[in-house]
């Protein structure tokens, strides 16, 4: 009689494999197996590795690059901070120009026609002959160009003549203009009266004058 076993085992009773316990095919595998690894399963654990050092290499970067920026950041707000201090400073100092500027020129327009009067009353003094007086001195023309208009008397027209002459010859004296001469009478004496127009002028391009700087 012949017995077949169809058993898997033989009709021997095998141990149970536990599952979820079951180790990979590849796993116990050497080289010179006939499987070998999968290589799809090499070349994610590969690309997973590669992208991990890829994060962390731009990672590192991208924070050296923050640390850098930062630091210039401080710096342009320290440059910022001294700007606006020399800003501040040349305002200062620009206001402070304009201010004595400004000063200057009211000192000068003060000033310039402070010796002018004396120079020109006593240019006139001077040229004065001899029994010729003034009775009246007014501005024509206020500074800076000066003309006053003298009013006198003289004994005669001769008087008048050598007076205007005398103020014609004079350093501080423009123009000399006779604006009229006629005769009049003075307690029952007969003399010459006159207006003349004289325009001042300094020489020096000053209305202070060689005089007034060696009086000073």
């Amino acid at each position: 009689m012949i017995e077949v076993n169809l058993h898997p085992t033989g009709g021997r009773p095998g141990r149970r494999r536990r599952p979820g316990l079951s180790a990979p095919a590849w796993i116990g595998r050497g080289p010179g197996s006939s499987g070998g690894r999968d290589p799809w399963t090499v070349a994610a654990i590969t690309a997973f590795v590669l992208s991990v050092l890829a994060i962390g290499g731009m990672w590192f970067t991208q924070r050296s690059n923050a640390a850098d920026l930062e630091v210039r950041l401080e710096e342009a707000r320290e440059d910022s901070t001294r700007l606006a201090d020399l800003r501040v400073l040349s305002d200062s100092l620009i206001d402070r120009e304009r201010q004595i500027r400004e000063r200057l020129e009211l000192v000068k327009a003060l000033d310039e026609g402070r010796f002018v009067w004396p120079h020109l009353l006593d240019e006139v003094s001077r040229a004065l002959p001899e029994y010729t007086w003034l009775t009246a001195v007014r501005v024509e023309t206020p500074l800076p160009e000066l003309a006053v208009q003298l009013d006198g008397i003289a004994a005669n027209p001769l008087a008048v003549t050598r007076f205007v002459r005398n103020l014609q010859s004079s350093d501080y004296v423009k123009q000399v203009r006779i604006m009229g001469s006629q005769r009049a009478e003075v307690e029952n004496v007969a003399a010459q009266a006159f207006k003349l127009l004289v325009s001042y002028e300094d020489s020096k391009g000053s209305p202070l004058g060689p005089a007034a700087s060696e009086g000073n």
